[in-house]
């Protein structure tokens, strides 16, 4: 059913004017979808869309889900150049060790009309960023493979936009303006265009295949001996007593090697562990399907967000349990002070590219509840500086501290020897970038990055003076269990890995 269509031509033509990016719109009513079916009419294996979700308070949808469908550009970032690809044409800019600045320019090139009608994100660049981008920020002698990209976007070619609230779906041609293009040529091409994309989403799935599983964990395999992981622990405490550090999160990568379906892996990612960050990416080769809990940093209409995570216990059975663990958490010195020391590395990271004395600590350690944990959680912000832009503060932030440790250089430093292998997508960032400048991104954690066969995941713990290493091993397999639970389910019961 359709309940509105946006703009009109002549307000098109009019925008198109002062504008090099027009959205076509068509509104339709939404209660028989939801964004993962028609994220399934859309998938295949060399497909380029993402669909960005979000789960609030633990319990709750948030209004909106944004899937993005097609690319009108694809952007990769590698050692010494960025690669473009759009309409067939592949352009390759070398970036001179400061790959920002290409982004930058790439994003400054569009013009986007203002749209009341739609939400904040209706397109821009969407993806991911390695841990290893920190090596063009500082110092840190981390690097990848020479045809590994250290970043990955799509620019979508048209979004579909899920609005909870009202159950309706917003269909979006994004229309990519030439300077002498006819703009009534292009209207009627965007146009054809939104019909055939509607047609598509009308028609019904056929099924939609069952979720089912034994509960057997699926055969993840770590990539570091325990015995290796353990001396680099007391490596790392014997730095702190040293006074290299305070903290150090020393990470190890797991791998199963079994077919899976990606959609089904993320299906059964939001059914296990409903975050504040859901994502599926698809790009040609790796698939990332995410559930984050954690902002790595947000920026909206100049005001940047940093919303550290530190601290953990599980969810109470009983309503009475649940409190007693939340105020075990609140009342536990370690970790407060560990979480003190995130919220102080968070201050100065914005300090660097914050208006004069508008860092502010908006909350400090609450306890936010999700399905399965409690975190305890901290919200800073501050006003960006009017000459700086979303890049700059990425650059200001990246990596979060809460992935890295404290001092952040220095711990990066000693965790690159010690790892001693790239950490790719865990611990960077995903999310994106709009065309307004905005930003939303979160950290890499709690996410399987797939391809072919094989699926791995990776997590650390937080090393600190009087860590147990025994314990701290145990915390980086506890964290990756719920990707391993949500393998087992899309295995339907765990396939031999």
């Amino acid at each position: 059913m359709i309940l509105d269509q946006f703009p009109s031509r002549d307000r098109f033509i009019e925008l198109a004017k002062t504008s090099n990016v027009v959205p076509l719109c068509t509104q339709i009513l939404a209660d028989t979808e939801t964004p993962v079916s028609i994220l399934e009419k859309f998938y295949h294996k060399d497909a380029s869309l993402f669909l960005l979700e979000s789960v609030e308070g633990g319990e709750h949808w948030a209004r909106y889900s944004f899937l993005g469908i097609g690319a009108h550009s694809e952007v990769c970032v590698f050692s010494d150049h960025v690669r473009v690809e759009s309409q067939g044409k592949t352009q390759t800019i070398p970036h001179n060790n400061a790959p920002l600045t290409v982004l930058r320019k790439l994003t400054q090139a569009y013009t986007p009309c203002e749209m009341p009608e739609l939400p904040r994100f209706w397109g821009g660049l969407t993806g991911y960023f390695t841990y290893e981008m920190v090596g063009f920020f500082e110092k840190i002698p981390v690097a990848l493979p020479p045809d590994t990209p250290y970043a990955r976007f799509i620019i979508p070619d048209a979004m579909v936009i899920f609005d909870t609230l009202k159950h309706t779906l917003t269909l979006v041609k994004i229309v990519y303006l030439e300077d002498n293009q006819d703009r009534g040529a292009a209207f009627e091409s965007a146009k054809t265009d939104l019909d055939a994309l509607l047609e598509k989403i009308s028609v019904p799935k056929t099924t939609t295949q069952a979720l089912r599983g034994s509960g057997q964990t699926p055969g993840f395999l770590p990539l570091m001996d325990p015995a290796t992981y353990i001396e680099g622990v007391k490596a790392i405490k014997k730095k702190i007593v040293e006074g290299e550090i305070i903290q150090a999160v020393f990470s190890q990568p797991y791998v199963c090697k079994a077919p899976v379906d990606p959609v089904t892996l993320y299906r059964a990612q939001r059914y296990i562990n409903p975050s504040p960050y859901m994502f599926f990416m698809n790009f040609k080769g790796t698939t990332i399907a995410g559930s984050s809990p954690e902002t790595m940093v947000r920026l909206e209409g100049g005001t940047a967000t940093l919303r550290p995570i530190a601290g953990t216990r599980p969810r109470g059975a009983t309503e009475q349990t649940d409190r007693n663990l939340a105020d075990e958490l609140l009342k536990d010195e370690k970790e407060r002070a560990e979480h003190l020391m995130l919220v102080d590395l968070g201050r100065n990271d914005l300090g660097r590219v914050a208006e004069t004395g508008s860092v502010q600590v908006t909350e400090l350690m609450v306890v936010e509840r999700y399905s399965h944990v409690m975190h305890l959680v901290s919200n800073i912000r501050c006003d960006l500086l009017e000459d700086l832009d979303a890049w700059d503060l990425l650059r200001a932030t990246f990596p979060a501290g809460t992935l890295s440790g404290a001092p952040k250089v220095r711990a990066m430093e000693i965790l690159a020897a010690l790892e001693n292998r790239p950490r790719g997508i865990y611990g960077g960032a995903a999310g994106y970038i709009s065309f307004s400048g905005n930003m939303d991104l979160a950290i890499t954690i709690r996410t399987a990055v797939i391809e072919d066969d094989r699926v791995t995941v990776q997590a650390g713990a937080g090393i600190v003076a009087d860590s147990d290493p025994q314990k701290e091993l145990e915390e980086c397999r506890n964290k990756a269990k719920s990707v391993e639970r949500a393998m087992s389910l899309a295995l339907k019961g765990g396939a031999p890995c």
